[in-house]
């Protein structure tokens, strides 16, 4: 008997002026010690039926038709009250943005130990020790420390493991991970999808992975299921989907994915579209758009009741960049090493403790507030998690227009109108999306919104805080498609904050590799990528899933 069974399951979404049928027959079942992937495009469905199966829908989502089983008993026949004593015990699940998922004012811990004492009524002093060992196994770096700090405290790769360590902690006979290692570093990665693969041979347990990262897919699936559009179109071994896929769709997001075969290809976003050659008219230059020298940011440690500071957290020490015009820079390295604090530092969003910025012969860091914002529109920055950085309250097209109003970018309404749609269209959405909520988004059209919003005043650099990790492959490779076509168009460089080996590959000029605060190597892609000379990079590059097409 399958330890977990989807039947024909329908679930409807009951918007304002119309209704979504977000899952439409969808079917599959996970055996016990399998791993079952669930691939496709941001907005497919795949997080719907996720939430469907742990009966997680929100209040305008509703199963309309089918049946879930798990152990043999239906869930759609459960009431609310027993469904809260099986969730964490029996099905579990990983959300794919942590920061929404975690009560930002229970320390970590806290958050951890209340699953092992509700499901298992273990003592605290076992629950603790317990909650210590799996955020180690995790690869928290102050595990101990991290126990008694806050969710904000946290870089967005940490709170992703912390979800991870709340998802194990009462053993369940069911994991459901969506998107579980996007925000992390290659190397926790590694770590974590270990750990995974360790405690389903332990446990038995069935394992539910949605992911757009078809390398770990390759890695970890017995099996996969392709969506789209809500319904599955393909369901097939890992090792058949990879050497055959049946369907153009699936044949589509194989051919999307980056890599360093395809520098300076255009990558396939069609199924029936062939790999052309991207022109570029983009000259050498020999003076950096932007030359970051010596920066450092240290926050300063409190103790005591009058808060005296002990000490320093050095987030970024002594770090030196160069940004070429019409080229881009990757900055890589392990979650929590200084990267996202690196790049908000150069856009003046957090205090300096040292160094200097120069923007196009201008230290950003001398200048007043209004001369600060007058630069604004020439340096933009896509931060990691969409969700967080767009208002709630806010249409999208209103979010994209703002920032051509604040800044002086575009100053006739009508003109505004149509860059906001012709801007929608380059990254995926359909026009229509200006007039709804970001809450009406997946993680992946948020984002896609959040880029739209970078392009929408004309920048010349652009730092990318992992702008494509919420990004199915196929989108993906739409939007580095995108991205390289306005660098070749409008002169434009990136610094681009990843994780994703696969994208430096692609799209990187230069790399320079992050390790706990300083730079450790950098140099040109293809010269780190291949001949890597530090212990820390060849251990980053160790670590990246191998997928290998037939």
């Amino acid at each position: 008997m399958s330890l977990l069974k989807v039947n024909h399951l329908y679930t409807d979404i009951k918007l304002s002026d119309r209704t979504i049928h977000a899952a439409k027959d969808v079917s599959f079942e996970v055996n016990a010690s399998e791993t079952f992937a669930l691939v496709g495009e941001s907005g497919s469905g795949k997080s719907i039926t996720a939430l469907s199966i742990a009966r997680l829908l929100p209040d305008a989502a509703k199963i309309t038709q089918g049946e879930i089983f798990l152990q043999g008993k239906n869930l759609l026949e459960y009431s609310e009250r027993d469904m809260r004593s099986i969730r964490g015990s029996k099905i579990s699940m990983i959300f794919q943005e942590p920061m929404t998922s975690l009560n930002p004012v229970i320390k970590i811990g806290d958050q951890i130990i209340e699953s092992m004492i509700h499901h298992e009524k273990v003592p605290k002093a076992i629950a603790r020790n317990r909650c210590l060992d799996l955020l180690n196994a995790v690869g928290l770096p102050s595990a101990k420390r991290n126990m008694n700090e806050y969710p904000h405290q946290l870089s967005g790769g940490m709170r992703q493991r912390i979800m991870i360590a709340i998802a194990l902690a009462a053993n369940p006979d069911v994991l459901i991970a969506d998107e579980p290692t996007t925000a992390l570093d290659v190397t926790i990665q590694a770590q974590v999808l270990e750990l995974l693969k360790n405690l389903q041979e332990e446990l038995k347990m069935g394992l539910v992975f949605i992911t757009h990262n078809l390398g770990i897919v390759h890695q970890i699936a017995d099996r996969v299921a392709v969506m789209r559009y809500g319904e599955i179109v393909e369901t097939t071994s890992s090792e058949t989907f990879f050497a055959k896929p049946q369907h153009a769709y699936s044949q589509q997001l194989l051919n999307a994915i980056p890599s360093i075969h395809k520098r300076g290809l255009r990558l396939s976003v069609d199924s029936e579209q062939s790999v052309e050659s991207m022109s570029s008219s983009i000259e050498m230059h020999d003076y950096p758009v932007l030359n970051v020298d010596r920066l450092k940011v240290h926050f300063p440690i409190r103790k005591g009741v009058f808060k005296r500071v002990i000490g320093h957290v050095k987030a970024v020490n002594d770090v030196s960049l160069k940004l070429y015009p019409g080229k881009t820079l990757a900055l890589v390295g392990e979650s929590g090493c200084g990267k996202t604090t690196v790049g908000k530092s150069i856009v003046r969003l957090l205090d300096v403790t040292d160094g200097d910025v120069m923007f196009q012969g201008q230290n950003l860091l001398s200048l007043n507030s209004e001369a600060l914002r007058a630069r604004r529109s020439e340096l933009q920055i896509v931060f990691q998690d969409p969700y967080s950085s767009l208002n709630p309250r806010m249409l999208v097209g209103d979010i994209i227009e703002e920032g051509m109003v604040s800044l002086g970018v575009e100053h006739n309404a009508d003109q505004r109108r149509l860059i906001v749609v012709k801007l929608l269209r380059q990254v995926g959405l359909p026009e229509d999306a200006s007039n709804r909520y970001p809450h009406e988004f997946s993680g992946g059209q948020r984002q896609r919104i959040c880029i739209a919003r970078a392009l929408a005043v004309k920048p010349q650099v652009i730092i990318c805080d992992e702008p494509t990790s919420a990004l199915d492959v196929s989108v993906q490779a739409q939007v580095l498609n995108l991205l390289k076509d306005l660098q070749v168009e409008l002169d434009m460089s990136y610094l681009f904050i990843t994780h994703d080996m696969s994208v430096v590959s692609y799209l990187a000029d230069d790399v320079a590799v992050m390790h706990q605060g300083v730079i450790v190597e950098n140099g040109s892609a293809l010269d780190v990528l291949q001949n890597p000379q530090h212990d820390y990079t060849k251990k980053l590059l160790s670590a990246v899933p191998k997928l290998h097409l037939h």
